[in-house]
Order: C-alpha cells, then structure tokens, then sequence
C-alpha cells in the first residue's frame, strides 16, 4: 500500500510540476517582445492606409503613434511585430517572405509587359511572336503574384492580432 500511495504523490507533483512549467512558459511568452509597462490601449498595434500612393503605417495605441517605417513593398516596415511574441513572430516572417516573393512576381512581370508593349511597333498592326510571348509571360507573372499578395496580407493580420493578444487588458 504504501508503494501505491508513493507512486500516487509521485505522480500528482509530477502533474503539478508540469502545470506549474507550463504556466511559467506561458506568461514569459507573452511577455516576450512587448515592451515594459504596455496595456492594450497604449500599445495595441494596428495598420492604417498611407496617403495617396503611399504605403500603410504600423500605429501603436491610441495616439497613433508610427512604429518603425512603412509598411514596405517588399516586407519592410514589420520590426516590432518580428521582435514580438513567438506567433505575431511567426506570422510576421511569413508575411515577409510572402510579401516579397509577391514584389518580386509583379514587378518583374509589369515590368516585362511594359517592355513588350513599348518593344513592338503597333502602327504595323502585326506584332512580333517575341513580344506577345513576353506580354503574355509578364501578366502571367503579374498573375501569379495575388495568391502570395493574399497570403502576405492575411499573415500581417495575423501577426498584429498575435502581437495584441499578448497584451495585458
């Protein structure tokens, strides 16, 4: 009987202990990457749309104040959501390199229609088989940009809300 009443206790500190460990690593990650003394109303990030053609800003609490730079076209402008809790982290890296292979896709496919369209001479009214091959093979990059342009958005989204769910009320 007492064999059974050890391996009982045993157990329970053992239950115990990994409840303990685990709340311990809860609290420390979301503590992690939000700067001292923040409350959801005065660090809470959120995006808000540039002016015209310019790009959104990374805002913090109700002031409003811009955390870093703009929201870049290649991923840039995310720091504070990088250095944040392990999931805005997550979510932000994904944001980035999803970004930027969105970037990358469109330029280069706008970039290669534009010379296309402008390579050829259109007052002949027969454009050359190169040049629609390259208009066709730009859009089709431009194209395959919106899924990874999706993505990087959907993940920024994530990331904020990660970074605001560590917050204390």
């Amino acid at each position: 009987m007492t064999s059974r009443l050890w391996r009982i206790v045993a157990t329970a500190a053992l239950v115990l202990g990994f409840a303990r460990t685990g709340e311990a690593q809860a609290s420390s990650d979301t503590a992690r990457g939000v700067p001292a003394g923040c409350t959801y109303m005065t660090c809470a990030l959120r995006l808000e749309p540039g002016g015209f053609l310019a790009t959104p800003r990374l805002v913090r609490g109700t002031s409003g104040e811009q955390v870093g730079s703009g929201i870049g076209l290649f991923g840039g402008g995310v720091d504070p959501l990088l250095a944040g809790p392990d999931s805005a982290a997550r979510y932000a890296r994904i944001y980035v390199k999803a970004a930027r292979t969105a970037s990358v896709l469109g330029l280069v496919g706008t970039v290669a229609a534009v010379v296309a369209l402008n390579g050829n001479d259109w007052r002949r009214g027969d454009p050359s088989p190169g040049s629609v091959t390259v208009a066709l093979v730009g859009v089709g990059l431009t194209i395959a940009s919106i899924p990874y342009a999706t993505r990087a958005a959907r993940s920024l989204s994530r990331s904020v809300w990660w970074y605001n769910a560590a917050l204390p009320r």
